[in-house]
């Protein structure tokens, strides 16, 4: 399969779908990661520049580690991990 650029509609889907598991997994919309997350989807979804990074989330003691690809033979990926500590 040839690499083909997402389109904006797969970009949206996939976005929604990453924001949606950490919903599920009980994060609340109103803490600075899920908001600046948010932020950084939106921007890909509009943009369809890849990005990845990591994404603290400090409510929780974990961080996002996400993947948001341009091509279409890689999705969008979020691991919610425990952050270690030092």
């Amino acid at each position: 399969m040839s690499k083909v650029l997402k389109t904006k509609a797969e970009r949206v889907k996939e976005g929604v779908s990453l924001l949606q598991q950490l919903r599920e997994a009980g994060v609340k919309e109103y803490y600075d990661g899920f908001q600046e997350l948010q932020n950084t989807v939106k921007e890909w979804v509009n943009s369809g520049e890849p990005w990845q990074g990591v994404v603290p989330f400090p409510e929780y003691g974990r961080v996002a580690e996400v993947e948001l690809p341009k091509w279409n033979n890689r999705a969008a990926g979020i691991h919610f991990k425990v952050k270690k500590r030092m």
